[in-house]
């Protein structure tokens, strides 16, 4: 009789169970179906945007060709490019948020055990004369550049042909894509810390500096801020603090990550649009952006200076050329890069910055360190040659030495200064 019982009990469970299965499985099926004839209907719709734009463009009287990046035409691109793609990923970095994620050694890019792009220099058991560290962004890592054509690559190679008979100077690039000026000045802070003593150090920002001020509406923070605060946010909420282990906090991890997933579903994204639509974020204007951005940067100065006093290294500071400020002849891909940046309201307003901000730069690091700062922000006026490759404002290989004669005098008096009446 209770086995009876337990029988109809189990099939009367089945049953129950198999019917919610069901309702669940058919739910989740016309979800994804939606999904997927949503998501296609993008796509094609995307894809008829973009052809009807292409077709405007090739009814115009001009009959050239499109105008190519000119590293691709390079045989070594390809093979660079897949180098980099490998090298790109990211790790955690305290304070700094993060730097490339471990050792790398190809033909062209190259990564040391501390995450740094390598520098060809000599190397021998004599200490070096002097050190130099670099600090910057993605222009100063190298994006588009073999290790040998980098921004420090090529002022090592003019250090080592001033450096005395059989003494050689130490360059270390701590450049980092998506760093601001910063995030340079903590990566000095900790390099100091662990024992490191540079007698030189160049910054080389303002890209990514003037980006970030428009990005996240002030100035001062990294680039992609909102990311972080999205992670951390995320983090919190699956740590859930009210339980340690066990399957109460699995379910709670489950049920966050399905709503997670749930989020990214286009349809759900679509919704949200609609139902409660994003506040337009006030805008900061041009004069507020500018001069935020100048004062962040000079106050950083300000620090590096107090840090060069008691540590005893002699600082330089290179504001960097860009596309956006740039009065340099513009090659056709050049030009087809500046009817992207007018035809975008951010990129537009970007560009309103990175020329308001020079003038400013020039009047308050007189002050703050005179002799050593260098605006390149008009490098390249009136000049043909190749220098942008992308809206970003990265640089060919053909720009690097400009780039690097226009602070050179600067970095060789700082390094003979520092080097004056030491014993070879």
């Amino acid at each position: 009789m209770i086995s009876k019982v337990i029988r109809q009990f189990a099939i009367k469970g089945w049953q129950l169970l198999r019917a919610f299965w069901m309702i669940v499985g058919i739910s989740i099926l016309m979800f994804v179906l939606a999904e997927s004839c949503y998501r296609a209907q993008d796509t094609i719709r995307t894809a008829i945007s973009n052809r009807g734009s292409r077709s405007s463009s090739s009814a115009s009287p001009s009959t050239q060709p499109a105008a190519r990046n000119p590293v691709a035409n390079e045989k070594w691109f390809p093979e660079f490019a897949r180098e980099f793609e490998e090298s790109s990923p990211q790790a955690w970095r305290p304070y700094v948020y993060f730097r490339r994620a471990k050792a790398y050694h190809g033909q062209y890019v190259n990564i040391d055990s501390q995450q740094h792009r390598i520098t060809p220099q000599p190397h021998s058991a004599t200490p070096p004369l002097a050190k130099v560290f670099f600090f910057g962004g993605s222009t100063m890592w190298g994006s588009f550049l073999r290790d040998d054509h980098t921004i420090a690559a090529e002022a090592s190679h003019r250090l080592q042909a001033i450096a005395p008979p059989g003494q050689r100077y130490e360059v270390t690039n701590l450049g980092e894509t998506g760093h601001v000026n910063t995030q340079g000045m903590l990566e000095l802070m900790l390099q100091l810390r662990s024992g490191q003593r540079p007698d030189v150090v160049v910054f080389y920002d303002g890209i990514n500096d003037a980006f970030s001020v428009l990005q996240n509406g002030i100035a001062g923070v990294g680039q992609n801020e909102m990311n972080r605060v999205s992670e951390f946010t995320t983090g919190r909420r699956l740590a859930w603090g009210g339980h340690d282990e066990g399957i109460a906090k699995d379910l709670h991890s489950y049920v966050i990550l399905g709503g997670l997933a749930l989020e990214r579903t286009g349809l759900v994204r679509r919704l949200r649009k609609v139902v409660t639509p994003t506040p337009a974020r006030p805008l900061l204007s041009i004069d507020s952006a500018s001069r935020s951005a100048v004062r962040v940067y000079v106050e950083n100065v300000r620090i590096i200076e107090s840090m060069a006093k008691t540590y005893g290294f002699t600082p330089i500071y290179v504001w960097q050329p860009t596309i956006h400020a740039s009065e340099k002849v513009f090659t056709p891909f050049e030009q087809r890069l500046l009817s992207r940046i007018k035809s975008d309201s951010l990129q537009s307003r970007l560009q309103q910055v990175h020329r308001a901000v020079l003038p400013m730069l020039d009047s308050a690091m007189a002050a703050v360190a005179p002799g050593r700062f260098v605006n390149e922000g008009g490098l390249f006026k009136g000049d043909t040659l190749p220098v942008f490759t992308d809206q970003v404002g990265h640089n060919t290989e053909a720009a690097i030495p400009g780039i690097v004669t226009a602070f050179f005098p600067t970095l060789e008096s700082a390094i003979q200064q520092k080097t004056k009446g030491r014993a070879p």
